[in-house]
């Protein structure tokens, strides 16, 4: 290790890798991997561990509500969902800074640009900071407001206030937590990443039937557990960073806000922020039409169904975070050719493992449903919306994959128009109109239309952006 002091009494750290991290050149051996090992190889290495810890997290946000619907009851299920799209304002802002540190640092890394590879990892950290401070603020002053507007009344917008007003928090730690676990996954270290998001949703998973149940503590039960695990949560990924287990240079001393670092990062996260924010608009949407047309029992039903379809999209995610490395590693070092292969065989991949999923699911759909409301009688109609709404499920994987690889390249304006147009442009409108024919079963419509469509604007993009290629790959 190397230790230089500038005449700004910043401290810079640099590490000199053993020989058995060096490649023919200066990079790391996992770089090196990347940019020359077979794509098929780097996608059964790299997908598996990334498919089981967004797996996992999948289930740990499945469990929260079956833990919530087994002890707390049914209105409680009902808070607790009215709440969980107010998540994706916390999601988003994460997103925002660790899609745009993490794609500049995988970029950088491929260029071999070791200055930018230093300071990403002290402006991420300060953006996070300054971010989780303002949405705890605004967020604990507003939640009853928030919660009201969702359509929570009485005890459910109570349990509602007070499950969001807890999770804000520990809105740091859900911020933060997520951002240096992408950072880790930047460089491709998916292995390392997975066991960090694993070892907090065990625990999380491990807390909500003690707080719930033993302690009964209700839905301030579900949401403390959250809090203490994504704590831990962050505090594995600093350790990670102060032991210095990266492969690249990091400063771990300097923390600013430089506008050649924030203003990239801001430009591309700000995509990865409106793809959750859109969650939060489509949801919020989806459960006033709820609202309006139906009642408790439909609010309890749709927060069973969502959290299902996430529990699917999981192993999707997990595709599109091991191949965030891969593309953006590549096309640092200009590797466009290697850059399109790996997003042709990473979506293929990604389908195949959905579809399976899909069937199984749309073959059982009352059994999986019950796990989450025990006590209910499923109707036929019930059965049907719940069919409806993963119909196209299959067709998710494309749209994840285009807006992952545009974030990953840096191309913001591509990968924010997929996320606007899908759920602000055809989603709301959808579930909007359709209920004034079919009543609140049009609600659960509205995802087909949205994702026919989108389905065939992720391929006009994707071959304009092929098409560009065509000359620098030849």
């Amino acid at each position: 290790m190397k230790v230089i002091c500038n005449t700004k009494s910043e401290i810079h750290i640099r590490f000199r890798p053993s020989p058995l991290l060096m490649a023919n050149t200066n990079k790391s051996v996992l770089t090196n991997s990347i940019l020359q090992d077979d794509i098929w190889r780097l996608m059964r290495q790299l997908s598996l561990p990334a498919i089981i810890g967004m797996s996992i997290n999948g289930i740990n946000a499945f469990f929260d509500g079956l833990f919530v619907g087994q002890l707390a009851g049914q209105d409680a299920l009902a808070a607790v969902s009215l709440a969980f799209p107010l998540t994706f304002i916390t999601a988003g802002m994460s997103a925002m800074i660790g899609v745009g540190g993490s794609s500049i640092l995988s970029v950088a890394i491929g260029a071999d640009d070791k200055e930018k590879q230093g300071k990403v990892f002290g402006s991420v950290t300060i953006l996070a900071a300054i971010v989780s401070a303002v949405l705890m603020l605004f967020g604990i002053y507003f939640a009853r407001d928030l919660i009201g507007m969702l359509g929570g009344e009485g005890d459910i917008l109570d349990m509602g206030v007070t499950y969001y007003r807890i999770t804000l928090f520990g809105a740091f730690f859900r911020i933060y937590a997520v951002d240096l676990n992408m950072l880790i996954r930047a460089e491709g270290k998916i292995k390392e990443a997975m066991t960090h998001s694993i070892s907090a949703a065990v625990l999380n998973i491990i807390l909500n039937p003690i707080f719930i149940g033993v302690l009964n503590m209700g839905v301030a039960g579900a949401a403390w557990a959250t809090v203490i695990s994504m704590g831990i949560f962050t505090l594995i990924g600093l350790i990670y960073f102060f032991r210095k287990k990266t492969n690249y240079t990091v400063d771990l001393k300097t923390y600013s806000l430089e506008k050649k670092m924030v203003g990239p990062i801001l430009k591309i996260g700000v995509s990865a922020m409106m793809l959750q924010i859109m969650f939060f608009v489509q949801q919020s949407v989806v459960f006033k039409m709820i609202d309006i047309y139906g009642g408790d029992w439909d609010i309890a039903l749709m927060g069973a169904s969502y959290r299902i379809l996430l529990l699917m999209l999981f192993p999707g995610f997990g595709f599109a975070m091991a191949m965030q490395p891969v593309v953006g590693i590549n096309f640092g070092a200009q590797k466009l050719a290697r850059v399109k292969s790996a997003f042709k065989i990473f979506s293929l991949s990604s389908t195949l493992l959905i579809a399976c999923c899909w069937l199984l699911i749309m073959i059982f759909p009352g059994t999986v449903l019950s796990w989450m409301l025990p006590d209910a009688v499923l109707s036929n109609t019930d059965i049907l919306n719940f069919r409806m709404m993963i119909s196209t499920l299959p067709l998710y994987p494309l749209f994840f994959m285009s807006t992952t690889m545009f974030q990953a390249i840096g191309k913001a304006k591509q990968a924010g128009l997929l996320s606007i147009m899908r759920d602000l442009l055809l989603f709301v409108p959808a579930v909007i109109i359709l209920p004034l024919f079919f009543g609140v079963n049009g609600v659960y419509y509205g995802g087909v239309p949205s994702n026919v469509i989108m389905l065939g604007v992720c391929i006009w993009l994707l071959w304009k952006l092929f098409k560009s290629w065509e000359k620098k790959i030849t």
